[in-house]
């Protein structure tokens, strides 16, 4: 009899920076269950790895005098190497910058955009360069990013978005059919009151105001 497959990933840690204990903790977690799902007979899939793209990025490899690329060799290579010292039993741990990875990114992209799910547009809002985020006006605490705190300016920016808000109805009813879809049920009431019965926005999928992205 086949095994029941289990899928688990991480978050894949943000290349910007050395790694924290926010990493560690979620690798640690998710290690766990990993362990405990393949003693329980499951087959496991366990995937970490490193977002290794961004506005921040292309600008701490130009401060360092170093290409973007060699900027996150360095810094994937100290996260790998702090979850191989913890002995985490990922069974891949991926790049962004991964040729296959971007292989498959682009055609997913591509296949979006040839059946009409992703067109160009402008984005603008507030700007906070630190955490790579657009804000509205209403979104801001006391004019700062509410996530850092940090100042942020007006930008606006040519784009492609994936026309999201065109899926929110099938997204409704899915969760409403299937409650256990989003755990725990303060994040279901979060999802559902605060984007999809708000009516959910298409979704901006590209940056032109910088390269390495």
């Amino acid at each position: 009899m086949a095994k029941k497959p289990y899928y688990i990933t991480t978050a894949i840690a943000y290349t910007s920076g050395k790694p924290h204990i926010g990493n560690t903790y979620e690798a640690v977690l998710a290690d766990a269950i990993a362990r405990f799902k393949r003693k329980e007979g499951y087959d496991v899939f366990f995937m970490t790895g490193t977002d290794e793209h961004g506005q921040k990025i292309q600008e701490k490899a130009e401060a360092a005098g170093i290409t973007p690329q060699a900027y996150v060799d360095n810094i994937a290579g100290e996260i790998k190497g702090i979850w191989d010292l913890m002995g985490t039993s990922y069974d891949k741990f991926i790049r962004t910058t991964d040729a296959d990875h971007m292989a498959q990114v682009a055609k997913i992209f591509k296949k979006l955009y040839d059946q009409g799910d992703i067109y160009k547009g402008y984005y603008e809002g507030m700007y906070c360069t630190p955490c790579e985020s657009f804000w509205t006006e209403s979104q801001l605490v006391e004019g700062k990013c509410p996530d850092c705190g940090r100042d942020v300016k007006p930008a606006r920016e040519e784009a492609y978005f994936f026309k999201m808000g065109k899926y929110a109805d099938r997204l409704i009813e899915h969760i409403n059919t299937h409650p256990e879809f989003i755990q725990p049920v303060s994040r279901k009431n979060e999802m559902m009151n605060n984007f999809l019965l708000k009516g959910l926005q298409d979704l901006c999928v590209s940056r032109t105001s910088f390269t390495w992205g």
